[in-house]
């Protein structure tokens, strides 16, 4: 007959000011993980310290019980593990006034071959992106530069790959941190950098359209070069708004036209959130006003809803 397990509950002992409090505010994430940091040491009586080959990797056995539960195998890693044993802990003491920590039990034997010196920085341990390194994937985001070449400009710019410090992979997983973090910024960065340009140049001209909830439903923009163009070419404007859309769904709808070279030029541009009667009326009202010369002739192959 099987004997009933016992769930024990623990609530570890510290200082009042410590513990961390339901509805309890911070100025932000960095301030709260610093927090509970400190709280976490002042709890913490065992520490280990393990191989990172410990354990053992997954067998075909749990492949398949995976696969039966709908966990989709195709991004798979080959595993390292191996059930290294090598490993050290430290346990908490405090006794006659000190307080500290020691080395409870240490295993030192590897069942495995350790890196070679010539193969070390390639480590995750030793990969650590400083704050350069990060500015510097953020600016070739910027520029639309992907991973695979900003790792090449790196390594000419630093000279060679042992002085880069970082992997393609690194590079792809922080480019990726960085726009989600930027994710839900990125709008107001728009809308920022079309003010800055509105100060700096006074033909810029920009507008824009948010619903109830101070989500952004329409943008148009237009610079002195692309009023130029259209004064000069715009008796025949072409709209298209099925050219292309972002990662929300905005529709972006260019008006353009031709040059006296049969050149493709820009007269304007804008985003709608969809193709409504009363988004694109938005977008011509504006477009209009910024002219101040009504189109004689407007080329689409749209119908509009």
């Amino acid at each position: 007959m099987l004997r009933p397990f016992m769930i024990i509950s623990v609530v570890p002992e510290c200082s009042a000011e410590l513990k961390p409090v339901v509805c309890q505010k911070f100025q932000s994430l960095d301030f709260a993980f610093a927090f509970y940091d400190v709280y976490a040491r002042a709890v913490t009586t065992w520490y280990y310290v393990v191989c990172n080959r410990e354990g053992q990797k997954k067998s075909n056995e749990d492949d398949q019980l995976n696969a039966r539960s709908g966990f989709s195998m195709k991004h798979r890693r080959l595993s390292r593990r191996c059930g290294c044993k090598a490993s050290i802990s430290f346990k908490y003491f405090s006794e006659r006034g000190h307080a500290g920590y020691i080395v409870q039990d240490f295993n030192e034997v590897h069942n495995h071959d350790m890196v070679e010196s010539e193969h070390q920085h390639f480590m995750s341990i030793n990969r650590p992106l400083d704050d350069v390194h990060q500015k510097f994937i953020l600016d070739c985001s910027k520029a639309n530069i992907g991973p695979t070449l900003t790792f090449k400009v790196l390594k000419e710019t630093l000279g060679g790959f042992d002085l880069i410090s970082c992997t393609v992979g690194d590079i792809r997983n922080v480019s990726r941190d960085i726009k989600a973090y930027v994710h839900g910024f990125d709008v107001q960065m728009v809308l920022d950098d079309m003010a800055k340009k509105k100060e700096m140049f006074e033909s810029y001209t920009y507008h824009y359209e948010v619903n109830e909830n101070n989500q952004l439903v329409a943008l148009f923009w237009c610079d002195g070069l692309m009023k130029r163009n259209y004064h000069m070419f715009g008796d025949i404007v072409a709209f298209d708004s099925t050219y292309n859309t972002n990662r929300y769904c905005m529709i972006f709808t260019p008006f353009t036209g031709k040059d006296n070279h049969g050149r493709p030029v820009t007269f304007a541009a804008g985003l709608v959130c969809n193709e409504k009667t009363w988004a694109f009326g938005w977008l011509f009202r504006h477009f209009v006003e910024c002219m101040g010369i009504t189109p004689k002739m407007i080329v689409t192959d749209k119908t509009w809803a």
